[in-house]
C-alpha cells in the first residue's frame, strides 16, 4: 500500500496541485521545475513501482491459492493500464518538458490529459487494493 500511496499521490497531485500552478509560469522556468521534479521524483516512482510489482505479485499468489480469479482478473484489469500510462507519462512526457528545446503546446496538453487519466486510474486501482485486500 505505502509504494501505491507513493505513486498515486504523486499522480494525483500533478494534474490537482503542480499543473494548474505551472499554467501560470513561462516556459523557461517551467521547463526547469520539469527539469528537476522529473530528476527527484523518478526514484521513487521506479522504487514504488518495483514495491508494488512485487507485493502485487505475492498477493495474486495468494488469491490463486484462495480460488479468488475474479479479483485476480479486476486487479489486473485495473493496473495494467496505470502502468503504461504511467511509464509514458513519466518516463516521455516529463522527459520531453523537462527539455530547453520542448516549448511544444502539443506535449503540454497530452501531459495535462495523461495527468488526469493516471490519477482517476490511480484512485480506482488504490480503492480496487484497498477492497481486494479487506
Amino acid at each position: 500500500m505505502i509504494g501505491l500511496v507513493i505513486w498515486v499521490g504523486a499522480g494525483t497531485l500533478m494534474p490537482i496541485v503542480i499543473i494548474p500552478a505551472l499554467r501560470g509560469v513561462d516556459d523557461t522556468n517551467r521547463t526547469k521545475f520539469m527539469s528537476i521534479f522529473t530528476k527527484l521524483f523518478l526514484p521513487y516512482f521506479v522504487i514504488s513501482g518495483i514495491v508494488v510489482g512485487l507485493t502485487g505479485w505475492y498477493q495474486t499468489v495468494q488469491m490463486l491459492s484462495d480460488l479468488n480469479i475474479p479479483a485476480i482478473i479486476a486487479k489486473h484489469i485495473a493496473i495494467l493500464p496505470l502502468i503504461a500510462v504511467s511509464i509514458y507519462y513519466w518516463f516521455f512526457l516529463a522527459r520531453k518538458l523537462s527539455k530547453p528545446e520542448t516549448t511544444n503546446n502539443n506535449i503540454w496538453g497530452q501531459f495535462v490529459i495523461f495527468g488526469w487519466i493516471q490519477a482517476i486510474l490511480g484512485i480506482i486501482v488504490l480503492v480496487l487494493t484497498g477492497w481486494l485486500t479487506s
